[in-house]
């Protein structure tokens, strides 16, 4: 299965708001999990890194990674924590600051998500 960007070789995909729709990208991954479990495919083409030997369970890790930030992300606006800066210095405490700028893309899609389903 070529994937592209959408799953990659190696970590994880940001959704980069504000060209970049979380919605769009879970529909995406749920179609190729999809694909994945009713055609018996094995084997991803990423877009960047390694082929991955195990389709259906990267894609699964793929949606429970979303799933988990998309929770934590809604925890801490819950909790008081209003602005993307916020979010990503708690949310993401234990990635390298290094990455923050691109974690807040991935924050902003994810506000807009959360507040788009009414969540937030």
């Amino acid at each position: 299965m070529l994937t592209g960007d959408t799953v990659l070789g190696r970590g994880t995909t940001v959704v980069a708001h504000p060209d970049g729709r979380l919605g769009d990208y879970l529909d995406s991954l749920r179609r190729l999990r999809a694909l994945a479990a009713e055609h018996g495919v094995r084997t991803v083409l990423p877009g960047h890194g390694p082929v991955l030997s195990d389709a259906l369970g990267t894609v699964e890790y793929y949606l429970a990674h979303r799933a988990s930030r998309l929770a934590q992300v809604e925890t801490a606006v819950e909790q008081g924590l209003r602005s993307p800066a916020e979010v990503v210095a708690h949310v993401y405490a234990d990635v390298d600051p290094m990455l923050w700028p691109a974690a807040e893309w991935s924050v902003r899609a994810q506000l807009e998500y959360l507040s788009e389903h009414g969540l937030i």
